[in-house]
């Protein structure tokens, strides 16, 4: 015996998964290459003028790369781009679909033609502009790159050319483009600074001769080994600090233009009364096409059908049950969604009205299932890239789901909560001497919540927060 799903669960399964955005797409494919499907409603153009649901994300490129804590550089997994994508040829790259704009890759390759270079010398450009990865590193070493060159295109070349080469694309734009290390990137950017102070010229004293010392917070032998005080040693970290560790994304960031979010689920608050509603304004009305259907039904009641017919006969019931399966599906998907989302209400009110991560109860998917009936996958389909608009922001739907941790005074508060507190003690810690782990669990151990070390190792890795000697400040 065996158990086999239907034709229409399965395309109930791939409907769930999809976010608002991907179903709008998914539905004009389908009423593009079935013709038995007829629409009532255009599909909306997904931008913030005429969604008034959607959200903009926005990117801030101050927020990733300047005025950060100098930790940010650095991490306990430190390593040069070339030595881990030589270890690993089977590292994905990442691709980004551009919208608008001059894409990275092309905004090199401009620069590289108005340079006087030989054709074996722009060659050579192109490869390894090629070879970049999209946060401006060289992954590959250079023999490497020579290698293929002679493999693939019957180039033999030397490393000497290929740096020279090399040297001439580490000079565009931006700064630091063409970097085989952290290291190098930020002495590029350093070496490029018109008319450099002091301090300036310390600073890139510091990253070319004593970076070990500097990314390992060795603050009091730097300033003993260059003869400073304190109040100089901020100072040039204060130009390190404005340096971008990764200069690809700048260009692509700036092609890609504003990113918007589209709200799955809109939850609105009238004096405590909380309403649902499905965000269904780009999505058309569909019906079977009314000129097929009676064609079909015409042939049906024929009891003799030449050749052509029979084969027009299967290919209109053909596309006709796909169109209805898909009817279907759509309004199923809609009821399971919204089934889903008003359980999730339910365990989840007082945080849908007041926004306090103190209110947010731990939810499992098994939880949502038992109130639902449905299985954990549905759940878990439902979840998955769905966002819900709330009175106070818009937010991931998984976020609302949590695990428990209980306080000394046996309340239940869901770990969100937790870590909302973990990151108030790191954030007023003194910076000059940083929390341990095993100080952060005994601080959260004062407000009430007994927690082992590593579970607070665990937390504080899960929110992206270095540990301590990573977050010392002078």
């Amino acid at each position: 015996m065996q158990q086999k799903l239907t034709p229409q669960q399965l395309l109930l399964m791939k409907l769930l998964q999809l976010p608002v955005t991907a179903l709008e797409l998914r539905i004009k494919e389908e009423v593009e290459k079935n013709p038995m499907l007829d629409m009532e409603g255009g599909f909306s153009e997904t931008n913030a003028a005429d969604n008034p649901g959607a959200h903009n994300e926005i990117t801030d490129n101050d927020e990733d790369f300047r005025g950060i804590d100098i930790s940010e550089y650095f991490d306990d997994d430190d390593y040069e781009y070339r030595e881990h994508l030589e270890k690993d040829r089977n590292v994905e790259e990442r691709h980004y679909d551009i919208a608008d704009g001059t894409s990275f890759t092309e905004s090199l390759l401009r620069q590289l033609e108005l340079r006087n270079l030989s054709d074996t010398e722009r060659t050579i450009g192109e490869e390894i502009i090629g070879s970049l990865d999209s946060t401006g590193y060289l992954g590959r070493s250079l023999q490497l790159i020579a290698n293929d060159m002679a493999f693939r295109s019957g180039i033999e070349v030397n490393e000497e050319e290929m740096e020279k080469v090399l040297r001439e694309i580490q000079s565009f734009d931006p700064a630091g483009i063409g970097a085989r290390s952290l290291q190098e990137c930020m002495s590029l950017q350093l070496h490029r600074i018109p008319n450099p102070d002091n301090d300036t010229i310390l600073a890139t004293e510091i990253v070319d001769k004593y970076f070990s010392q500097l990314s390992n917070r060795h603050y009091a032998a730097l300033m003993s080994l260059l003869k400073i005080p304190e109040s100089q040693m901020t100072k040039i970290l204060a130009i390190i600090k404005r340096l971008n560790p990764k200069p690809g994304w700048g260009i692509e960031d700036e092609s890609r233009g504003s990113q918007y979010i589209i709200p799955d689920f809109i939850v609105t608050n009238d004096n405590g009364n909380l309403s649902l509603s499905l965000n269904v304004k780009g999505l058309p009305s569909l019906h079977i096409n009314r000129e097929y259907n009676e064609m079909l039904k015409e042939l049906s009641h024929r009891k003799k059908l030449s050749a052509e017919e029979h084969e027009t006969l299967q290919f209109i019931k053909t596309k006709t049950d796909a169109a209805q399966w898909l009817i279907d599906t759509l309004q199923q998907r809609q009821q399971t969604m919204t089934a889903t989302m008003t359980a999730i209400m339910k365990r989840q009110r007082a945080y849908l009205i007041s926004g306090d991560s103190r209110d947010l109860k731990p939810m499992r998917l098994k939880d949502v299932a038992d109130d639902t009936g449905y299985d954990e996958s549905t759940i878990s389909r439902v979840a998955s890239q769905k966002y819900v608009q709330t009175n106070f922001g818009t937010f991931l739907l998984k976020e609302m789901f949590s695990k428990a941790v209980v306080t000394e005074e046996g309340e239940v508060i869901a770990t969100e909560h937790v870590k909302e507190v973990l990151k108030q003690i790191v954030s007023s810690e003194d910076k000059s001497h940083p929390l341990t782990d095993e100080a952060i669990a005994k601080a959260l151990q004062d407000k009430g919540f007994s927690l082992s070390r590593r579970t607070v190792t665990k937390y504080r890795e899960s929110m992206g927060i270095p540990v301590g000697r990573m977050r010392r400040e002078v």
